[in-house]
């Protein structure tokens, strides 16, 4: 009786996911006004371990150098937590309010006002980030900017919010085909 029930709760949820995907209904990613402007901060000690700094005064450089932009980062934060907040919920009202009205059009331009909102804040973050290349390329040899670089890439692309994958029905593709 046990498997029998949790078997047809396991069909009943899949069911409701394929019901939701059959209205072409996607559930959009919650908006974090945070990454939407790129505050991030960075871990110095995974930073020299992914840029390979073996000398120990280059060491203390790179931590101070990432000390001083997290503390700006974290500055900007702070001064700016009320806009951002409220950023967030202006979306989260937009959006809900858009969905009620099955307004397709509305959803698109939702995330650009919000970030014309947050634009100041924004550029505020770039220059914070011009600055912190800027000094870290005093510091770095060819090889070790590249590889600064491209964990700076990783970074922002991670901030980005990913959209659930609906291409398969709502399977997972893991274990092959069934009825075989």
């Amino acid at each position: 009786m046990l498997l029998m029930t949790s078997s047809i709760v396991a069909q009943r949820g899949q069911g409701n996911s394929r019901q939701s995907q059959r209205h072409g209904e996607r559930e959009a990613p919650k908006f974090n006004a945070k990454n939407a402007v790129g505050i991030l901060k960075y871990d110095y000690e995974r930073v020299l371990k992914k840029t390979k700094v073996k000398k120990a005064k280059k060491k203390k450089r790179v931590a101070k150098i990432i000390s001083d932009y997290n503390h700006t980062i974290a500055e900007i934060s702070f001064l700016h937590a009320e806009d951002l907040k409220a950023t967030e919920s202006f979306v989260a009202i937009k959006r809900a309010a858009a969905k009620a009205n099955r307004d397709r059009e509305a959803m698109h331009f939702i995330q650009q006002e919000a970030m014309e909102k947050l634009i100041h804040i924004k550029h505020k973050v770039r220059k914070a980030e011009q600055v912190l290349n800027k000094r870290l390329a005093l510091v770095f040899s060819e090889k070790q900017l590249h590889k600064w670089r491209r964990l700076q890439r990783t970074r922002k692309e991670n901030l980005k919010p990913k959209r659930p994958d609906h291409s398969q029905g709502g399977r997972s593709q893991k274990g092959g085909p069934r009825g075989r």
